[in-house]
């Protein structure tokens, strides 16, 4: 059943890895009436009264992947233009290039096992198909859908953010553009962890010594730390990069081709749909 609002919904979809948290966190909800939800399973009517009392553009956060490592949800255009047929879409996505690394160490670090090939091989057939993704809401919700890209927000974070806010809308106190800066200088959320403290995860998460249940070395970790043995490879990668003057890198998460070959063709027609160039900013063509 659709819901009719007296003010502007946007609905903000960010893919894993896209800052889609950091611009959340920092700007959406600092300045917006906002509400994470999951609109597939969660009744319509716990939102309308919310929405019906709010004083300016209202903004709903829903999940757009099933887990890290699952795949995108399906007719999720078609299930939010059901519920909300005036509603801006607002989604975030980044080059699938740049987030391999990024993402397996995101996986790595949740538990995974897998080895980058074998991750790699997984995830590129479930995941980061951005045209079948936004085609749809492009056909359901013409001329209301924003596109940016994460490189956006690495190269002119403020640019980017004034750009979501004239594309929602001014909030009901306004949002002045030195507000705007402020958080376009503010620091990112999670910086990438050092190739050394990964591949210590991997072991241990291999031999089960990360998990609390089956763990042939059980070990219970203080909130906010890990295993005895990544706090020391940590330990030793911050010293490096302050000893070097640059992070621990050593991996070269070579996709040998699959990423082009996989996303290629895809990119280039969403090229012409978002009306930019992807290629230029790193995307697989």
């Amino acid at each position: 059943m659709p819901v009719s609002t007296t003010h502007p919904v946007t609905v903000y979809l960010g893919y894993h890895k896209t800052a889609s948290k950091w611009i959340w966190n920092h700007f959406l909800t600092s300045y917006y009436e906002c509400v994470q939800t999951n609109l597939l399973n969660q009744p319509l009517s716990e939102l309308i009264e919310r929405i019906a009392i709010s004083k300016g553009p209202f903004i709903l956060r829903q999940r757009l992947e099933d887990g890290l490592m699952g795949q995108e949800i399906p007719d999720l255009a078609s299930r939010l233009s059901t519920a909300f047929p005036q509603a801006k879409i607002c989604v975030g996505i980044r080059s699938q290039r740049s987030l391999l690394a990024s993402h397996y160490g995101q996986y790595v670090t949740n538990g995974g096992r897998l080895s980058f090939s074998a991750y790699l091989k997984r995830v590129t057939e479930t995941k980061w198909h951005y045209l079948s993704v936004l085609q749809p809401f492009f056909d359901k919700f013409d001329g209301r859908v924003c596109v940016y890209l994460f490189e956006d927000l690495q190269k002119d974070p403020f640019k980017l953010l004034m750009e979501l806010r004239n594309f929602i809308g001014l909030p009901a106190d306004g949002l002045p553009d030195h507000v705007v800066q402020e958080v376009a200088n503010l620091p990112p959320m999670n910086p990438q962890r050092s190739d050394l403290v990964i591949d210590s995860m991997l072991v241990l998460n291999r031999l089960l010594m990360r998990q609390r249940k089956n763990a042939i070395i059980p070990e219970i970790h203080r909130p906010g730390h890990d295993h005895i043995l990544v706090e020391m490879a940590e330990y030793i990668s911050r010293k490096y990069s302050a000893f070097r003057g640059r992070p621990l890198r050593y991996r070269n998460f070579d996709d040998v081709g699959l990423i082009d070959k996989v996303y290629g063709a895809e990119n280039n027609k969403l090229s012409k749909l978002i009306d930019r160039c992807l290629a230029n900013h790193g995307y697989p063509h």
